[in-house]
């Protein structure tokens, strides 16, 4: 709709009794526009009509307030960018530090459990990881009670895993207790694993080969030298049994070469072994003084370690009914 301002000359209102006609205003202005209502009575203005401002003064425009405004809203997002970019690095600082503390150990977890599905299969692989980490954790756990700081966790391929002690214990029956207590926790879960094969037909024949690899691999743990958990143990008994367990070491490792049967992995326990059999064995009234160990606390470690092989052993023996046969 079009619309003309009227002739104003003829009035008698004070704004409106000059001779002259009104500078023209641009009624496109969008501040003079005026939203559509209902208007009675004899009023001019029409429905959604542009009406002028009856005083032009009243429209000034504050420049410097628009300034001030956009400045302190400027503030205000620049608060709340910092806000967020602080948050963000919090954030980013406390997944570093997760990483640093487990990430290694879930990186050659996840290794370990795609080395071990291309030999046994996915469902083995990650019962097999599963109960490494048990083990370990019952160092972990042992270590915490103790006061002694935990370094982390690594899980090798084809070894098995390890998890690490920032300091060294304050005597032998410490590191004794932290020793038997992976084995401890490890026949727990591979006896769980037994239960569960006992209790599921369908799934019996995996349920059982995880609890027989437990098993072994907790009795295995238990050869009496460092670096293997019986080390730890049975040092704290008469150190004088490292002897017996390294000359068992290299017994098996001939008769394998003997046979034709000769493993590297076992080698390696070898190395390890001779590494830490001749860093402990030095007489030194320190050395003396950390594996200083009550009688009645030798004879408990001395019952736990052989009851626990023994437990073991008969896990072992109950397991193999239920494993499938070899095709």
């Amino acid at each position: 709709m079009s619309w003309k301002p009227e002739d104003h000359s003829g009035y008698s209102f004070s704004e409106y009794n000059r001779q002259t006609r009104p500078e023209p205003v641009g009624y496109t202005d969008p501040r003079f526009y005026q939203p559509r209502s209902e208007v009675g009575g004899n009023a001019t203005a029409q429905v959604g009509e542009y009406r002028g401002p009856s005083s032009l003064e009243n429209y000034t425009v504050d420049a410097g307030a628009e300034q001030r405004e956009a400045a302190q809203r400027g503030s205000v997002d620049g608060k709340k960018q910092r806000r967020v970019s602080l948050a963000n690095l919090g954030s980013l600082g406390a997944i570093i530090a997760l990483m640093a503390k487990f990430g290694l150990a879930s990186i050659t977890a996840l290794i370990s459990v795609a080395i071990y599905a291309q030999i046994f299969g996915w469902v083995f692989a990650i019962g097999l990881v599963a109960l490494l980490f048990v083990h370990e954790m019952g160092h972990a756990v042992v270590m915490k009670l103790k006061g002694i700081p935990v370094g982390g966790m690594i899980f090798i391929p084809l070894l098995g895993a390890a998890v690490f002690m920032n300091r060294m214990p304050r005597n032998a029956k410490d590191e004794a207790e932290v020793g038997i207590a992976g084995p401890v926790a490890g026949a727990l879960a591979s006896s769980v694993c037994l239960v569960l094969s006992l209790t599921n037909p369908e799934s019996s024949a995996i349920w059982a080969s995880l609890a027989y690899f437990g098993f072994f691999m907790n009795l295995f743990n238990l050869i009496p030298i460092l670096p293997f958990d019986g080390g730890r143990v049975l040092a704290a008994i008469d150190r004088r049994i490292w002897i017996i367990g390294f000359i068992g070491l290299v017994a098996v490792q001939i008769w394998e070469w003997i046979s034709g049967t000769g493993s590297i992995w076992l080698l390696i326990f070898i190395v390890m072994a001779a590494t830490q059999f001749f860093t402990r064995s030095p007489n030194t009234p320190e050395t003396q003084a950390y594996y200083t160990v009550p009688l009645n606390e030798r004879v408990v470690l001395g019952l736990a370690y052989f009851g626990l092989a023994a437990i073991l052993v008969l896990g072992m023996s109950m397991t193999t009914g239920f494993m499938p046969l070899p095709r």
